[in-house]
């Protein structure tokens, strides 16, 4: 019955957990670089990555409400003046509309983002526990996503709150710088190159600004960094990394590239962003930045640890070497009670009688009976597998046995010798 029951388990344990594999294969299925890292990551933590991305999202709802509300005053705007009226119906036709529409953009913008600070606090708060989490995913460590995302708030969010602080103004500042000019060229066509060249550099700095926020966001979460140095190393980061950081950026944000097309990449982007947009680009832009960062940080910095979560590739036909290694390894360290067979811990046989809240003598020895049971049962399988061959000595063991032994001797032999010399 109870070899039934061991191969049961058996059968069992290979439906769930699958075929057993050699130690060569499993190490070779780990992640052996960022490529691989992040697709093992989204592939067997794609619950946890949706997870995080929802909590993200609560956090930027303020946001999405302030971008909704811009997009109704603009078509408001639209609706009331003069360009969008049927003419013919009592309304007057202007006899130039130039500039027009340009200024109802400038007007907004003006407006609207005045409250983006407010809403990019809010947002940050998610990032700081978004980031983190993301990060102890890069670093394979083991997570609870609700645990690790307040524990990142509480960590980090006033960095971040300052980094999402000084993007919000440079964004604001940034747009109507832009929306001015934009408004100044459809009404005057007299020296349109300077402010064609000031909106070029404009949307230039924001871009280098938004991949700095993007490093300094990531820095925060890694290392303890003031920040003047935040800015400091981003803006080395960004300069010297600039294409990786395009590509990593843009490819991060193809959720969010999608809602500048058609209606229904729309609607593919809309439900990719709510799905996992935030938890992806952050995964993406984390892994990209743990390889920069063991490449030009680490190496400088006390204490840390390169390529965290990336495993040394090794083949299966290595396992016999890495097997033959630890085997030696498990000889060096091997004790008396190793080689003496044990009874495995079954809770189906023999187990010890419990005492009651009231007890008396017949209690304790039942006790003591069940105990002198499970100690004779141990004797006896101890007498039946003595002579078993894993727990016989190989020759290997013996020989270092041997050389332990004579070695143990020379030292006894110099203590005594060292001991006499010191008596006369």
């Amino acid at each position: 019955m109870g070899n039934y029951r061991k191969k049961n388990g058996g059968l069992i344990n290979r439906l769930i957990m699958g075929k057993e594999k050699s130690e060569g294969y499993a190490r070779a299925s780990l992640p052996s670089n960022r490529w691989e890292l992040f697709w093992d990551i989204f592939k067997g933590r794609f619950g946890k990555l949706v997870t995080i991305n929802l909590l993200m999202l609560v956090f930027f709802i303020p946001l999405f409400l302030l971008l909704f509300v811009r997009y109704v005053s603009l078509a408001n705007y639209g609706a009331i003046y003069p360009f969008n009226q049927p003419f013919g119906m009592g309304f007057q036709a202007m006899e130039n509309m130039t500039g027009y529409s340009e200024n109802i953009i400038f007007t907004v913008n003006s407006i609207t983002l005045l409250f983006l600070p407010i809403v990019a606090i809010i947002a940050a708060i998610g990032v700081a526990g978004g980031a983190y989490v993301i990060r102890n995913m890069v670093w394979t460590e083991g997570i609870f996503v609700s645990n690790d995302f307040w524990r990142g708030i509480k960590q980090n969010v006033k960095q971040i709150i300052i980094i999402a602080l000084l993007y919000s103004l440079v964004f604001y500042l940034t747009t109507i710088t832009t929306s001015f000019a934009d408004w100044i060229l459809a009404i005057n066509q007299s020296k349109k190159w300077l402010f064609i060249i000031s909106q070029v550099i404009s949307y230039l700095f924001l871009a280098i600004f938004t991949i700095m926020a993007f490093h300094m966001i990531t820095m925060c979460v890694t290392y303890d960094l003031k920040i003047a140095q935040l800015i400091r190393n981003s803006f080395l980061f960004t300069i010297g990394l600039l294409p990786q950081n395009v590509f990593f950026l843009v490819l991060g944000a193809i959720p969010f590239l999608l809602l500048l097309f058609g209606t229904f990449f729309v609607a593919m982007g809309v439900i990719l962003i709510l799905l996992f947009g935030f938890s992806m680009l952050l995964l993406i832009w984390t892994d990209f930045c743990q390889w920069s960062y063991d490449k030009f940080i680490n190496d400088k910095v006390p204490g840390a640890q390169k390529n965290r979560g990336i495993y040394e590739k090794i083949k299966e036909s290595d396992s016999g070497a890495l097997k033959q290694y630890r085997e030696q390894m498990a000889l060096a360290g091997r004790s008396s009670l190793s080689s003496k067979p044990i009874k495995p811990i079954t809770d189906e046989e023999l187990t010890i009688a419990e005492l009651p809240v009231s007890f008396n003598r017949n209690d304790i020895e039942k006790l003591n009976q069940s105990k002198r049971a499970i100690y004779e049962d141990h004797e006896r399988y101890v007498e039946e597998h003595k002579n078993d061959p894993e727990f016989q000595q190989t020759e290997e063991e013996k020989q270092m046995e041997k050389e332990q032994e004579e070695r143990r001797k020379r030292i006894e032999k110099a203590k005594k010798e060292l001991s006499k010399r010191k008596d006369k």
